[in-house]
């Protein structure tokens, strides 16, 4: 579970730098979420906070913290 949780979040950092994707974060999100689903993952992992800070991704819905 620990590598998928950790490619769910480099997924999530390396299009969140894309300038085409990473523009719309709720668009970029489902995204990362229909990722985590396709993994086989029920859920999308939880990311700690100062992680979604930095990315600029705090309180995105769809996103969960830890």
């Amino acid at each position: 579970m620990k590598n998928k949780e950790a490619a769910y979040q480099a997924w999530l950092g390396y299009y969140n730098s894309n300038k085409k994707v990473g523009k719309d974060k709720y668009r970029l999100v489902e995204l990362a979420n229909e990722f985590s689903r396709c993994m086989g993952l029920d859920t999308p992992p939880a990311i700690p906070k100062l992680v979604l800070g930095k990315m600029g991704l705090k309180n995105v819905p769809g996103l969960r913290s830890k």
